[in-house]
């Protein structure tokens, strides 16, 4: 569950960076990234802070490969690195659709409210 946790932080960070990040020269290269200090860093030098704690994404960044694929570095997580990965899913959450809201886009279809789908 962790590495879910870790991937839909992800998917939302990314989002963030295809809709409002494209002048940013890391841009390209964030978006192929599963690293979320960069997508978070990506989205700051954008101008589109959201606050999140560093360590809290760097604790959580970790499980996209070490708690998912068996090897050296594969750890066996508790139910409390569950409970803090979901407390930043859910953070991420609320955050990015704020951030979406504010920006004037429609959290049903993801277009922009005047392109609206669900009219």
């Amino acid at each position: 569950m962790c590495g879910q946790c870790q991937q839909i932080c992800e998917k939302f960070l990314k989002h963030l960076i295809y809709l409002f990040c494209s002048d940013n020269k890391d841009a390209e290269s964030a978006l192929r990234s599963h690293s979320l200090i960069k997508l978070n860093s990506v989205l700051k030098d954008s101008g589109i802070d959201l606050e999140l704690d560093r360590k809290s994404l760097s604790i959580v960044k970790d499980y996209y490969f070490t708690a998912r694929y068996p090897g050296d570095e594969f750890i066996e997580l508790t139910r409390s690195d569950y409970i803090e990965a979901k407390l930043l899913t859910d953070e991420i959450y609320e955050k990015v659709t704020h951030y979406l809201q504010q920006k004037g886009y429609c959290l049903e279809c993801g277009f922009p409210k005047s392109d609206c789908l669900c009219r």
